[in-house]
């Protein structure tokens, strides 16, 4: 309170609501190699399997494309909220082309070797800032990403003079007349010109067009149009287009704009690169994930990604501790390998015999593993396909949080059905199945008539611990972020306490619900003078101490059938069965 020097009436409010928040535990995270097209390097928020095609293409032949995005198909099946980032290797090229001035039209295309020495960033939107336009060619054109989809891009140009004369009647011998005189869109100026982007859909060998974006721009870095929105050239083009960016050269700017193209100039030479994807790329796009503070995610879906790539999602996850990553064995472990899955399985889990270099010998509660591929009907390509079983693994964690919580075990015949799945690369016994639990794998498995179900939850952590269960992870995951984060209000505030008693009272009624939400059996919150001695407190610290008996699953049902005599007594034989 304030001291007061003088009479007065003085209102105050004071919050005492602040509640724990709910905390997302359902967002995933998969890194796409080799896509069709799409944005490289940054975070694209998918929520259905049309965001995926339409950002990324339909999958391609290339097996590191296609198991991704199949992937990424499975986990949009059951959950709704994925980023999703490409990668492409490094000799990989921008489709590109240049607009001629000296003329009604021309074009020099960029060659792979100009591309590479003049733009080598992998990202479009950075082609305005590092390109300077210095020849006879007043703009320069690139594809909005790197690869041979660009090579399926074309622009049209209408400066205004010819846009008058085909307002006339002229100009009807050109290509694009009908495009541009079905343009209701008078320039204002002779700055001003016309872009209209078209594109080739993927696979058609019958050069057939669809007309995709139209810019009214200017070369004036200051035109506004009617609603006060820019028209420079560089700001529509690059801000707006999903297809293209533009450099203008300097000498242009603010200059009158006299170039139009009669016949669509088709952009050039993308190149998806003669080499793979590294696994330094691949980490690179990881990293734009690693700070919880910047970006809310759940889950890294592997989708076979190197032992390398995958030891590296798992650091990320325990560096963030609010996620777990979900983990595919190798392939030729467990498809066309009859008889050798278990042993192959176990040592590569472990490190042992011929697998001393590429393994998955990692003691973790922050990632799961699952020994199994599934074969799923590519519809884009009509065809089946042997692909890495995370992505629907992960969808299945989705599920169960939007119909359970996250601490319910994301296996079983009640929340864990795949579905869309022809058949799986081997189907383990029970004998098997209890290998690869005992080593932290778990199982996919058929029951005739039931489907194909994800039959365990165990994490990567050795010790016999409550935290070698994914239910149990997930559950501290969600408490430690909720908890957390509604306790940073109380930073800076007196330590003391009334602020230790309010903290305490913000906490039992939130786990008091997920003791309701059946999370854990009991808990207990300790923020008193026991745990904040002097000491402490005179280091600025505030401790608290939540104890949690977390639920356990029953992943072991024993089923006792007991014969009776018929007169013996129900309560005589349970004592004797040590029952009661």
């Amino acid at each position: 309170m304030a001291f007061y020097l003088s009479p007065l009436v003085d209102v105050n409010e004071i919050d005492l609501s602040i509640t724990i928040p709910a905390v997302a535990t359902s967002i995933g995270v998969i890194i796409l190699r080799e896509t069709y097209r799409g944005p490289e390097l940054k975070k694209s928020l998918l929520t259905s399997e049309d965001d995926l095609i339409m950002m990324f293409g339909e999958p391609t032949d290339k097996s590191d494309c296609y198991k991704d995005m199949l992937s990424a198909s499975g986990f949009l099946k059951y959950g709704n909220k994925l980023y999703a980032t490409r990668v492409m290797p490094e000799d990989a090229t921008f489709a590109g082309t240049k607009i001629a001035s000296g003329g009604m039209v021309g074009f020099e295309s960029f060659d792979s070797p100009y591309v590479l020495s003049d733009f080598a960033s992998e990202d479009p939107d950075e082609f305005d800032k590092d390109v300077i336009v210095d020849d006879s060619n007043p703009l320069w054109i690139i594809a909005s990403s790197r690869g041979e989809w660009g090579n399926n891009i074309r622009v049209s140009i209408l400066d205004k003079t010819s846009q008058t004369q085909m307002a006339s009647g002229g100009n009807d011998t050109w290509e694009t007349y009908p495009l541009f005189t079905s343009l209701d869109e008078p320039l204002q100026d002779n700055s001003s010109f016309i872009i209209v982007v078209e594109e080739k859909e993927q696979g058609d060998s019958d050069d057939n067009w669809t007309v995709q974006e139209v810019f009214n721009v200017s070369t004036k870095e200051r035109a506004i149009d009617d609603q006060g929105v820019t028209r420079y050239v560089e700001n529509v083009i690059n801000q707006r287009s999903s297809y293209i960016r533009v450099s203008i050269k300097d000498d242009v700017i603010d200059q009158p704009w006299e170039i139009s193209t009669p016949d669509p100039i088709v952009l050039e030479d993308g190149y998806n690169g003669a080499g793979s994807v590294e696994d330094a790329d691949i980490m690179d796009a990881l990293d734009l994930y690693s700070n919880s503070e910047e970006i809310d995610v759940n889950m890294f879906i592997d989708s076979d990604k190197s032992e390398t790539v995958k030891k590296y999602m798992n650091q990320i996850c325990e560096k963030r501790m609010d996620c777990m990553s979900i983990l595919d064995c190798p392939r030729d472990l467990v498809v066309a390998n009859r008889g050798s899955e278990v042993t192959d399985l176990t040592d590569w889990r472990k490190g042992l015999g011929s697998f001393n270099t590429e393994n998955l010998n990692v003691n973790t509660s922050y990632s799961a593993l699952y020994g199994n591929w599934i074969e799923v009907y590519d519809r884009y390509n009509r065809k089946y396909r042997w692909i890495p079983v995370s992505g629907h693994v992960g969808g299945i964690y989705a599920n169960t949080d939007n119909t359970n919580d996250a601490w319910w075990a994301p296996a079983g015949l009640n929340r864990a059905i795949l579905t869309s799945v022809r058949r799986l690369a081997w189907n383990p016994d029970l004998g098997k199945r209890d290998i690869l639990y005992k080593n932290g794998i778990n199982p996919i498995v058929s029951f005739a008539g039931q489907g194909k179900v994800v039959w365990g939850q165990k994490t990567l952590l050795d010790k016999s611990s409550a935290f070698n269960r994914v239910n149990v992870r997930r559950l501290f995951i969600v408490l430690e972020k909720a908890i957390s984060t509604a306790s940073k209000y109380f930073l800076f505030e007196p330590n003391d306490t009334a602020t230790r008693e309010s903290l305490v009272a913000m906490i039992n009624p939130f786990l008091r619900d997920v003791k309701g939400r059946r999370g854990i059996y009991d808990f207990k919150v300790v923020c008193d003078e026991t745990n904040n001695s002097p000491e402490r407190i005179d280091r600025n610290e505030m401790w608290v101490s939540l104890y949690i008996k977390p639920t356990r699953t029953a992943e072991f049902i024993v089923l006792n059938f007991i014969a009776m005599k018929t007169g013996a007594s129900f309560s005589e034989a349970a004592a004797v069965m040590g029952e009661i």
